[in-house]
């Protein structure tokens, strides 16, 4: 399901113009991601949690170069489902 289809079914569920779900959606996934950004994690009751994982710098052979680099230290978005959404996908 790509976000123009995910924009129809919530339309056709809440009974709103599809202009207003789609800025509903726009909006939540830029809340969203503005926490992300500040290193803030969003849980939402029953469907799970966003949060910002910290991956440590750490050193990586190449066996085209036969040579050993460091890979730098980021921070990557995760999501781990509620148990009660993974129940629901059962």
């Amino acid at each position: 399901m790509n976000k123009n289809e995910f924009v129809d079914i919530v339309k056709a569920r809440a009974g709103l113009t599809k202009k207003d779900c789609r800025l509903c959606l726009d909006t939540i996934l830029d809340v969203i991601k503005d926490a992300l950004s500040q290193g803030d994690s969003v849980t939402l009751s029953n469907f799970g949690k966003f949060k910002v994982n910290e991956i440590k710098s750490k050193p990586m052979y190449s066996f085209v170069t036969k040579k050993t680099s460091m890979v730098q230290a980021r921070r990557t978005p995760t999501f781990r489902a509620s148990e009660t959404l993974k129940r629901s996908v059962k």
